[in-house]
């Protein structure tokens, strides 16, 4: 089921979320730790995908002052990943996006081209290529999805 986050979800979320982050291409930089997932929980769009109470996976975005949310992560257990609920996820926050008439972006390595072709299909068709976007090795595309109404 996948519902909005409450705020004492946050340290199962970051233990999550470290789980995830190791599977990374840049495992090596630390992920998002207690405190921010502690904020995005009760202030910013952060729902959780649970079964049987396990927490399954996790999708955040925050408002940004342009108006726009980055979205910011999806994160699925990693025996679960292949099962819809990174989908359902973001069609639960793309719905949420939508009725309040946000506009949204990400950001996504450049090699990876399944989350490229993913993203596509759910409408993240403005693309904008930032060399160095994080650090000087990790090039970034910025994706950008209008708001449907």
């Amino acid at each position: 089921m996948v519902e909005r986050a409450r705020p004492e979800d946050f340290m199962d979320i970051a233990a999550l979320d470290r789980v995830a982050w190791s599977r990374n291409r840049n495992a090596g930089f630390i992920p998002d730790g207690e405190h921010v997932w502690r904020i995005w929980a009760e202030h910013a769009l952060t729902f959780t995908a649970r079964e049987a109470g396990q927490l399954l996976g996790a999708i955040v975005a925050f408002p940004c002052l342009d108006g726009r949310y980055c979205v910011h992560k999806v994160i699925v257990d990693l025996d679960e990943r292949g099962k819809g609920i990174g989908s359902r996820l973001f069609e639960r926050l793309l719905a949420e996006l939508d009725s309040i008439g946000a506009d949204s972006f990400l950001t996504v390595d450049p090699e990876n081209e399944a989350a490229l072709a993913l993203y596509a299909k759910w409408g993240y068709d403005e693309r904008l290529f930032v060399p160095g976007y994080y650090r000087p090795e990790e090039d970034r595309y910025v994706l950008t999805r209008r708001a449907r109404f």
